[in-house]
């Protein structure tokens, strides 16, 4: 699915490559606009709403995923801590995509904070910055891609499809996590040692 089908995501950053090193930089955009180009402040890429990404690469969908914070795990894969397969995963088909000069970007869509009454233990309180779940509204993006695409999900929804990551991140990730657990077990004697 082409990003110019959709109706409710913004752009929000450029993604570079950098040089001589396996991170990537992400050129987040310096004015913002929603996707009814009115202006929006840098604070929504980190306010507690509700959001989540597409990963757009010349123009088509490969990714649609849920976010709590930043996009930062996908700069390096994590690679120098335990990142999740998934992580690690997805920053690999970054990377390597864009070493095939590729253009990539992220897009976001959110839904902003409203308010309503919750309940506590006596009753109703008027709650002012309620909020959902970003898992909704990534579930309404996956249901409305799979009704565009006969059912079919994003290429880089890996785990979605119920498919296995291939082999290649596959190994990669493991050498990482031994990688982690080695840097762990020598800090651990370190410290034995004093």
């Amino acid at each position: 699915m082409k990003i110019s089908e959709v109706k409710t995501a913004f752009k929000i950053a450029d993604v570079e490559f950098v040089e001589g090193s396996t991170k990537l930089n992400f050129n987040y955009l310096k004015e913002l606009k929603n996707e009814n180009g009115e202006p929006l402040p840098q604070k929504i890429l980190t306010d507690n709403v509700a959001r989540v990404y597409l990963i757009v690469v010349n123009g088509e969908i490969k990714k649609i995923g849920g976010i709590k914070s930043t996009l930062e795990i996908y700069r390096d894969g994590g690679v120098k801590g335990r990142p999740s397969i998934r992580s690690f995963g997805v920053w690999y088909f970054l990377y390597y995509t864009i070493l095939e000069g590729a253009k990539i970007e992220f897009y976001m869509i959110y839904q902003e904070n409203f308010e309503k009454e919750i309940k506590g233990l006596f009753g109703t309180k008027l709650v002012q910055n309620a909020y959902i779940s970003y898992k909704l509204i990534e579930q309404c993006c996956i249901d409305d891609y799979l009704k565009e695409e006969n059912g079919k999900y994003p290429e880089w929804n890996v785990q979605e499809q119920g498919m296995d990551w291939p082999l290649e991140i596959k190994n990669e990730h493991a050498t990482l996590q031994q990688n982690a657990q080695n840097r762990e077990k020598k800090v651990n004697r370190k410290e034995v040692k004093r």
